[in-house]
């Protein structure tokens, strides 16, 4: 079974980052055999492969990525042994650490060569690859971004939109932009300048992660439609479909597989609680 191990983001790594997630699995024959599925998720998540690069249809098979937010559903599987450290990104704070357009980010991975240099990038990998273990991994890897963090692009209204928004991905753009005391197309515009996507997408991507969040808790189907504010049962899975590409009875019945139930039990009381190994 693959070693996996989450750490807070720690200090002042706080102020943009949520969460570390270090997977360690060196059987190359049973690593091929994983599929990983990752639902849609608000937070950019930057992925340092230290051993084989993991694959995804329709993407460049790197080693080194930076995701932005994810409106879709995606499915990984590991080239060979799998060793990944990833760090869960704060939607509006991301561009501090990548220092680029998150728009053209959404639903795109791009090499971190591209955003520090070969050089950083491949000097990070190595880093990983020669720690001897997870923690001292995670804090290499805090150190890294702890160098390289540029001041923050402070902005108050967009701060606070994401934090309404994640409470409550149902407000409506008119009453979130009136409690912001700030005009709709104002919003619109400072939202995506900083975290990539328009403040609709965004929402209907944070009430697909609230689903998922009391899925895994236990909560039967129609509790869940309840507490997410679909009107039934019906509207949620229509929704899930269309960002998931599968209705969820079939895809989370696909995550319980005996082997892999206690990393998946894991995963979903962690800030990673969006990605299900099957």
């Amino acid at each position: 079974m693959p070693q996996s191990q989450f750490f807070p983001a720690g200090g002042a790594l706080c102020d943009f980052a949520e969460a570390i997630w270090d997977a360690d699995f060196d059987d190359a024959r049973s690593a091929r055999a994983l599929t990983i599925k990752v639902l849609p998720t608000t937070s950019p998540v930057l992925i340092v492969h230290y051993r084989a690069a993991m694959t995804a249809a329709h993407r460049p098979c790197y080693k080194r990525t930076a995701n932005g937010m994810q409106t879709r559903a995606m499915t990984l599987r590991p080239s060979g042994p799998l060793g990944v450290v990833l760090v869960r990104l704060k939607a509006e704070e991301a561009c501090r650490v990548l220092g680029c357009d998150l728009a053209d980010m959404t639903d795109a991975s791009v090499e971190l060569s591209d955003i520090f240099g070969d050089r950083e990038a491949s000097l990070l990998e190595e880093m990983l690859a020669e720690a001897e273990n997870a923690e001292a991994r995670v804090a290499r890897m805090r150190q890294f971004l702890r160098d390289r963090v540029a001041a923050n692009r402070f902005d108050p209204v967009v701060h606070r939109a994401v934090r309404a928004l994640k409470q409550d991905p149902t407000v409506s753009m008119k009453d979130l932009a009136s409690r912001l005391d700030v005009g709709e197309r104002s919003l619109q515009r400072r939202f995506k300048t900083l975290t990539g996507v328009n403040p609709k997408q965004f929402a209907r991507v944070a009430r697909i992660e609230k689903v998922v969040a009391a899925r895994r808790k236990g909560s039967d189907w129609a509790d869940v439609a309840y507490a997410t504010g679909y009107n039934d049962q019906a509207h949620l899975i229509n929704d899930f479909r269309s960002l998931a590409g599968a209705p969820p009875d079939t895809f989370f019945r696909g995550t319980m597989a005996a082997e892999y139930r206690g990393w998946n039990a894991e995963l979903a009381a962690s800030d990673f609680y969006n990605t299900f190994m099957t």
